[in-house]
């Protein structure tokens, strides 16, 4: 029983005590971590956040859209003089400030309902025109009225002037 002895078992004792210390920490690490990840997944699926989150999500997105839409839709449905005015309906003094006004919450409202709504997708991939005609134009309502009152300036002057050019043929 030498000092190596004593060396050794000591060492083999703080080695021991150091294990089950390292041994029990990680124990309840784990414990903690599943308890935390139970948690998160029991939060995240009262949250919605479960098998059908995509579903619902696009559903969400389709009916904010045609919330935003709804200002300029009821508008449109009850102006008086639009009525009179038939199928030039949206030419009306109301119908068409308003939606001159509104065309970038309807245009945001017609965008949000077609990246939801699977019903407006399949029609704009088969080719519908009404739809194209909207997607198509629905950047434009994000110009700044200064910007398209300039565009629709130098548009007249190009204009007159391809008239007058024509008009020294003839």
């Amino acid at each position: 029983m030498g000092i190596f002895d004593n060396i050794g078992s000591a060492v083999s004792s703080v080695a021991s005590k150091a294990y089950k210390g390292v041994k029990s920490t990680g124990e309840k690490a784990v414990k903690g971590v599943k308890r935390g990840a139970g948690k998160v997944a029991k939060g995240a699926k009262s949250a919605g956040f479960n098998k059908n989150f995509m579903r619902s999500f696009q559903k969400g997105l389709a009916k904010a859209g045609r919330i935003l839409q709804a200002p300029q839709n009821y508008i449109r449905k009850n102006d008086p003089i639009a009525k009179k005015m038939g199928s030039f309906g949206d030419f009306s003094p109301i119908s068409l400030a308003s939606s001159i006004a509104l065309a970038p919450i309807t245009t945001t409202g017609m965008l949000e309902e077609l990246a939801g709504s699977k019903k407006k997708q399949k029609k704009l991939r088969s080719g519908d025109a009404d739809t194209i005609t909207d997607l198509a134009l629905a950047p434009l309502s994000y110009l700044p009225a200064g910007g398209a009152s300039k565009g629709a300036k130098l548009g007249s002057k190009l204009a007159s002037r391809g008239i007058r050019a024509l008009g020294r043929f003839f």
